[in-house]
């Protein structure tokens, strides 16, 4: 008997949408799980960043008993007000180069002379100047992708805390209200806080948040709203090895777009702590104001959802989300009451300073 073959039966153009429907569907679920896995492991690899700056910290305290100054600034080595007003100005972490296997772009550097002109004198072996170094180790990944500032100054996603320029104590000298200062490098037995209680290091977003103050506005106090600047936009951003500090501002490195000092961001003048950088790249020295998080400030920030990773003195790392307490601004002595602002001193109100880090 002969069977009659029949074709096999294909998919009906119905069916065949139904299933690139679902396929869709399935992708639609799995990239928000996808990418959070993906951002988990460069918050992860952000802060191992942190945690080995902060080990790096320690080494350097326990060879010179003291925490690196915030800067060269001025000359300035031994903690001591400088007679001369060489422009030295390089930053903390090209002070801490041997401690983070870097020994050998240390050795390279004459810490005698000024650090713009020297930086830019030295050559990489791709033929570009020192001073446009980036460090991979030094980056947050989540902030990749960014644009190098303009003319190649190379710079970090990691600063100081340097404390906030109006903060006044009693007892120490107000150029050292945080970890990094000037004059009289920071010992472990200054912060009388407690090192699992005071900020060291903190994030500096690659790409600045652009200003938002009006004059109707939300108060600048207030952090996490800002919106993220044009890459030729004048923004404070954190130096890797040289800084402009207060009298490099008019480099001619520093001053290629012709604006000058950069002023506060709601449009006062400005002066030494942060307030006077090189245009778009340079950070004066590794220092950002704590006002609140993601803001028109040279303040921590960064690309992480909901908040930024922080170095403790004690070398641990912890993410502080944008909800943190920040209330009002500090007066003359103390932080009332602001547990933001006092996780940034190393001699605080004791019973303000207790806090629990999430």
């Amino acid at each position: 008997m002969n069977r009659m073959s029949r074709g096999r039966r294909g998919f009906t153009l119905v069916e065949l949408l139904v299933v690139i429907a679902i396929i869709g569907i399935l992708v639609a679920l799995l990239l928000p799980a996808v990418q959070a896995a993906r951002e988990a492991a460069r918050r992860m690899q952000c802060s191992n960043n942190i945690k080995q700056l902060g080990i790096a910290l320690h080494n350097y305290h326990d060879t010179y008993k003291t925490f690196p100054p915030e800067a060269i600034w001025h000359g300035n080595v031994k903690g001591t007000t400088p007679t001369a007003q060489t422009v030295r100005n390089y930053t903390w972490i090209a002070l801490t180069l041997p401690f983070i296997e870097q020994s050998a772009l240390h050795d390279k550097i004459d810490f005698s002379q000024p650090a713009l002109t020297q930086l830019q004198s030295i050559t990489q072996t791709n033929g570009e100047p020192m001073l446009s170094l980036m460090l991979p180790s030094l980056q947050c990944p989540t902030d990749a992708g960014f644009a190098r500032p303009p003319w190649g100054v190379g710079v970090t996603s990691y600063g100081g805390n340097a404390g906030w320029d109006d903060h006044r104590r009693k007892h120490l000298d107000t150029w050292r209200a945080g970890v990094f200062s000037f004059y009289d490098p920071t010992k472990l037995r200054d912060i009388v806080d407690g090192t699992s209680n005071t900020i060291s290091i903190g994030e500096v977003t690659l790409r600045g948040y652009c200003c938002r103050k009006a004059p109707t506005g939300p108060s600048r106090w207030q952090g996490g709203s800002g919106r993220m600047r044009h890459t030729r936009q004048s923004v404070s951003r954190a130096a890797l090895l040289a800084t402009a500090g207060w009298s490099g501002w008019n480099h001619p490195w520093v001053k290629q777009e012709g604006k000058g000092p950069v002023h506060r961001a709601d449009g006062t003048s400005g002066g030494l702590w942060g307030k006077w950088t090189g245009p778009n790249h340079i950070m004066p020295p590794k220092y950002y104001a704590h006002y609140s998080m993601n803001t028109e400030w040279p303040a921590p920030g960064s690309m992480h959802p909901g908040g930024a990773l922080y170095g403790l003195a004690d070398a641990s790392v912890r993410f502080i989300p944008e909800t943190i307490t920040v209330g009002h601004a500090p007066t003359s002595y103390g932080t009332n009451g602001n547990v933001w602002f006092a996780l940034q001193t190393i001699e605080g109100h004791p019973a303000e300073t207790q806090v629990v880090l999430p």
